[in-house]
């Protein structure tokens, strides 16, 4: 059985995201980096780019455009970000 975490995904005017995941990926200022449950806590920034989200349980992914902003890795996930949408990859 996988393990699974908190993510949670605030813009500036909404809630984006707030789900149970796998696997969030995220383009930080040292490129793309990805995170699951038991990570180390850290706190990066992050640039404009794709996030990459796997759903527990499943081999399919859900992908998201996002702004800059950051990513706060603890027992649960809080990525802060100006601008978050949906998209197809």
């Amino acid at each position: 059985m996988s393990k699974s975490f908190r993510l949670e995904i605030v813009t500036p005017t909404k809630h984006f995201f707030n789900d149970e995941v796998e696997m969030v990926m995220v383009k930080t200022v040292s490129g793309y980096e990805g995170f699951m449950a038991n990570h180390v806590y850290a706190t990066k920034l992050l640039v404009e780019g794709k996030m990459k989200i796997q759903m527990p349980g499943k081999n399919e992914y859900r992908y998201a455009e996002i702004k800059s902003g950051y990513i706060d890795v603890k027992d649960d996930v809080l990525i802060f970000t100006d601008r978050a949408a949906w998209t197809e990859r």
